[in-house]
């Protein structure tokens, strides 16, 4: 799967002293290592198959490369729909037989084809552009030839050739950062809004897709042009638009969510579009609220993800925007529902948002001492995926240094007997946190609140530890637990 061009989600970070800018530094590579895994998610090319049956036939090296060579024969005798239709296959198959395609000169052939004024034709020869597009850089170089041409037909009245040439120019600018700069001095940016705008979009759901598709990889330009452009064409009313009209079932969410994450996550669009960014928060709050109706669970989760993660990036870039979130009320409702989902990304992804919501703790506690959030967390740090259990025991950990107050509501909570689970954990970052929390504790709790802890057997347990562990910190920990015990 081919990974976006990476670009740095707008967390807020800071830290002063030596000790906390290694803490800053580590939790940077963090983040860093959080979003490459996330972004694998999300594809920036896409072949196009009628089938799957059709895209899993499966023939030998020799009978699919005899297949390209005779298809490339008849369109040397003229233009001709099956030869397309097998190239267009071929292709989807395995990109080896794209390679062959461009040695054996078929690319002037395709070019040729996009002449002819018969529909189908015309069809057939987009389809295998789609597929040409999605395959390696070295074909999709020779392919860009074709961007002129599958523009012209962005602004034809044939639904379906628009549908074909917006995916065959979204995967163009998926290949690479030239493309992406190519195709906006080209002219592409501006007419695949124009083509947003049109009100018969809701009756050519396949169009939009492949628009919205196309957007998304241009709005990943790492020079902010591509964005500027589709700014500057009043995409922001075309999206409150589809925001509003869209149904929370239609599968179009999914690409308006990415095309968000792409426009609003970026540091330019806080300097020069900073009074779109409420409003859109706004709307995709709202958006969410109807996502947690949708009953097909694959589905909601599915389309979940790229709207928690641009909510993420909106609000890490200013603290006035995470206010703004946390006043709306149906905010904490589907925080709740993705961490008690069954996807691993969702989870991550909001769990990264709440501890990284605000510099100010404080503001973080306010969003987990919600109804059911801190029982979610809570389970969270038993998950079986270790990265999620880590990521949610280290929120508890930061709450627990808010204030003794919060600390005190959070063993009445059932810290300590979550904590009491954790000792003997496998891993070993879990274990030693474990331990860092249990320290803190008990060093600050009264013992009588502790007495759960005290009456647990505990202190065999870390006595075990003790005696089989060779880590100098968990010993350290674990002869100051023993000694408070």
């Amino acid at each position: 799967m081919a990974m976006i061009t990476n670009h740095e989600d707008l967390y807020k970070r800071g830290g002063a002293g030596d000790i906390s800018s290694i803490k800053a530094s580590s939790k940077i590579t963090q983040k860093s290592a959080q979003s490459k895994l996330r972004e694998k998610i999300i594809t920036n090319k896409r072949f196009k198959v009628e089938s799957l049956e059709l895209a899993e036939v499966v023939l030998s090296e020799v009978e699919e490369k005899e297949k390209v060579e005779n298809s490339i024969k008849k369109l040397k005798h003229g233009r001709n729909v099956e030869a397309l239709t097998t190239l267009y296959r071929s292709f989807a198959r395995d990109w080896a037989h794209a390679e062959t395609f461009i040695k054996c000169e078929g690319l002037p052939l395709l070019q040729g084809c996009f002449l002819s004024t018969d529909a189908e034709l015309l069809h057939a020869a987009a389809w295998c552009a789609v597929n040409l597009s999605a395959g390696q850089s070295k074909v999709v170089k020779k392919v860009m030839c074709l961007s002129p041409t599958l523009i012209q037909f962005l602004s034809g009245s044939d639904r379906v050739m628009q549908e074909l040439c917006a995916w065959a120019l979204a995967n163009l600018a998926g290949d690479s950062q030239r493309n992406k700069q190519i195709l906006l001095e080209q002219g592409c940016v501006t007419i695949l809004v124009t083509l947003v705008a049109t009100k018969y979009y809701m009756d050519f759901e396949d169009l939009l897709k492949s628009v919205l598709f196309a957007l998304v990889n241009l709005a990943k330009d790492e020079t902010y042009a591509c964005v500027r452009c589709m700014q500057e064409s009043s995409i922001y009313s075309h999206i409150v638009t589809l925001l509003t009209d869209i149904s929370a079932n239609c599968d179009l969410c999914y690409e308006i969510g990415w095309l968000l994450n792409c426009l609003y996550s970026r540091q330019e669009t806080l300097t020069e579009y900073y009074n779109q960014l409420s409003p859109v928060l706004h709307l995709i709050v709202n958006k969410l609220s109807q996502f947690m109706q949708i009953e097909n669970k694959s589905q909601r989760e599915k389309v979940l993800l790229p709207y928690v993660h641009c909510v993420g990036n909106i609000i890490g870039q200013k603290l006035d925007l995470a206010v703004v979130l946390c006043q709306e009320v149906q905010f904490y409702t589907w925080i709740l529902t993705c961490l008690q989902c069954s996807d691993l990304y969702i989870q991550s992804e909001v769990l990264w948002l709440v501890n990284n919501f605000m510099v100010e703790p404080s503001c973080r506690v306010l969003i987990i001492i919600q109804s059911n959030i801190l029982s979610a967390i809570f389970n969270l740090c038993h998950s079986s995926d270790v990265d999620i259990a880590l990521q949610s025991l280290h929120l508890v950990q930061m709450m627990t240094k808010v204030s003794t107050f919060i600390l005190t509501y959070l063993v009445h909570q059932g810290l300590v007997g979550l904590l009491i689970l954790l000792v003997t954990h496998h891993d070993h970052r879990i274990l030693q946190t474990t331990l860092d929390l249990l320290v803190h504790l008990v060093s600050v709790i009264p013992q009588e609140v502790l007495e759960p802890l005290s009456a647990s057997g505990v202190s065999e347990t870390l006595q075990h530890l003790r005696l089989h562990s060779s880590d100098l910190h968990v010993q350290t920990n674990l002869q100051s637990l023993l000694s408070m015990l």
